[in-house]
């Protein structure tokens, strides 16, 4: 019987975390994910679990952080990252805050529209801007907008769900596939390539053993004493 219990224990699934739990950040996160987009940019699309932080902040001449600002401020184990749609804001937003004595800042490399590139789904939660679409999804866009349909707002959510865990490890798998296949291409390639200057060299070796020979007879015949 106990047997049995503990099989039972061991192949019940993981429980799902409640609704309540998603909405709150993870406890303890060694980083803090700020937009630095206005508000409206984010509350249209921003990444799950970022804050909104806006770049006006840092003009305000009273309380221009957050309490999370300040809690993540050069704390040993923690980093705060800032991220816009293509690096512009946020690299004002680094340079002010460098400045300002933050060295625990880091920036998104490309932004949204270089995360949204590689990772189209999983990783942000609304409707993405024009600028971060692709060919595609561009053209769907302009059907929804004939169509008049309203355009889906960000959640309020804080933690990733299984199903965004799924999609994001789905485009993983797709980029070691391609990376793979490209880099059997390319040994493919290389090695056709050195096969191919060995039959050359192989080839021209006569030829230049010739022009050898002739040189020598050449230089024979100069150093002879007559013209």
């Amino acid at each position: 019987m106990d047997l049995e219990k503990d099989t039972e224990k061991k192949s019940s699934p993981a429980p799902t975390p409640s609704p309540s739990v998603l909405d709150k950040p993870y406890p303890d996160c060694p980083y803090l994910l700020l937009d630095v987009r206005d508000r409206d940019a984010y509350e249209q699309c921003h990444i799950i679990g970022a804050y909104c932080y806006p770049i006006t902040m840092l003009s305000r001449t009273m309380n221009p952080y957050t309490s999370e600002v300040l809690e993540y401020k050069n704390a040993s184990g923690r980093i705060i990252i800032l991220y816009d749609e293509d690096e512009r804001i946020a690299t004002q937003a680094a340079t002010t805050m460098c400045e300002r004595g933050f060295e625990n800042l880091f920036m998104l490399s490309g932004g949204l529209k270089v995360l949204t590139q590689k990772f189209p789904e999983g990783f942000t939660t609304g409707s993405l801007p024009a600028s971060c679409l692709q060919p595609s999804q561009v053209a769907s866009v302009r059907k929804l907008a004939n169509l008049r349909e309203p355009v889906q707002h960000a959640e309020n959510k804080w933690r990733f769900t299984r199903e965004d865990l799924d999609k994001i490890q789905q485009c993983l798998d797709e980029m070691l596939i391609s990376s793979n296949s490209s880099s059997r291409l390319s040994t493919g390639r290389i090695g056709s390539t050195i096969s191919a200057a060995a039959t050359a060299r192989s080839s021209q070796a006569p030829s230049s053993a010739s022009s050898v020979s002739v040189r020598s007879q050449s230089s024979r015949v100069h150093s002879k004493p007559w013209k």
